[in-house]
């Protein structure tokens, strides 16, 4: 993923340098930021089974249609640097693309602001929000992962064995279950654990949810997970001098010292599996560890 850093790291010198012409041309920033960015991140704009700029949907006409697997996976708006991408009549436009079309995703991107809409949820949910320019590199990178296209692929296939295009051409209210299957831990049937997560219990989360997948997951994955799983109290919502939520920085630590200490182990950048040592040390902690149920 080196190309993405040096990627990113040249689209933030390129906003600074030419944020005057940027912020004047709509096909300028899709040129200079977007398209670049999108390739980085393996969407291919010169592969029409990838993207398909302008192609004429039912209800308009988005800038972009990102495929995955023969099906429309994202609906992308394009808009000139420093256009207030979060504006009502923006947002209506694209998600009207995304419902008419059921298009899973909808992301809205000035070229440094991205925004991304699950359209699976009733009345759109953001999930995902990066700015190239404010902040930390690490932080943009680590998240830009969620739109890598091979981790994608990844991710769908061992989210159940129900194939991409019969989800893809289930209806919203199937395809929010569907893609639920193989998610749910036999921890909620116990309900869900209550806060606040310390050190110790993201440790055992993070093992435990490592274990009941099977396999290899990606840090948004896990974060979703504990999120599924816990009832946050006031103090894990509070904001750290990072930015990030509390919960959120100590889930991110509580992944790098189990790497570090061996048991958990990076199968590529982003992406995690339990070891031996770390199944042993789960079945330690599962006599350690309180869990409250909520």
């Amino acid at each position: 993923m080196n190309n993405l850093f040096d990627t990113v790291k040249e689209l933030r010198r390129r906003i600074e340098r030419y944020s005057n012409l940027l912020r004047n041309s709509e096909a300028l920033t899709r040129y200079v930021l977007i398209d670049p960015l999108l390739r980085a991140l393996d969407w291919n704009t010169e592969d029409p089974d990838l993207v398909r700029p302008e192609e004429t949907q039912e209800g308009g006409t988005p800038d972009y249609i990102l495929y995955l697997e023969g099906t429309k996976f994202i609906a992308l708006e394009a808009k000139k640097l420093g256009t207030k991408i979060d504006e009502k009549g923006i947002l209506e436009l694209g998600f009207r693309y995304s419902w008419n079309n059921k298009i899973p995703y909808f992301i809205i991107t000035d070229g440094n602001v991205w925004k991304v809409y699950n359209m699976m949820k009733l009345g759109s949910e953001l999930i995902l929000e990066i700015n190239l320019l404010e902040e930390p590199l690490e932080d943009v990178v680590r998240k830009l992962l969620a739109l890598w296209r091979p981790l994608i692929r990844e991710e769908i296939k061992t989210v159940s064995t129900i194939s991409v295009s019969y989800v893809q051409q289930a209806s919203y209210a199937e395809r929010s279950s569907l893609t639920e299957v193989g998610e749910k831990l036999d921890l909620i049937k116990k309900g869900k654990v209550k806060g606040p997560v310390d050190l110790k219990l993201a440790q055992f989360l993070i093992l435990y949810i490592l274990r009941e997948a099977g396999g290899p997951l990606s840090r948004k994955s896990i974060m979703n997970k504990v999120s599924e799983i816990v009832e946050f109290t006031y103090t894990d919502l509070e904001k750290v001098k990072s930015g990030k939520v509390r919960w959120r920085s100590t889930v991110d630590w509580g992944i790098s010292r189990l790497r570090m200490e061996g048991y958990i182990k990076r199968v590529r950048r982003g992406v995690y599996k339990i070891t031996e040592a770390g199944l042993h040390r789960l079945r330690e902690m599962e006599k350690e560890v309180s869990v409250n149920a909520a």
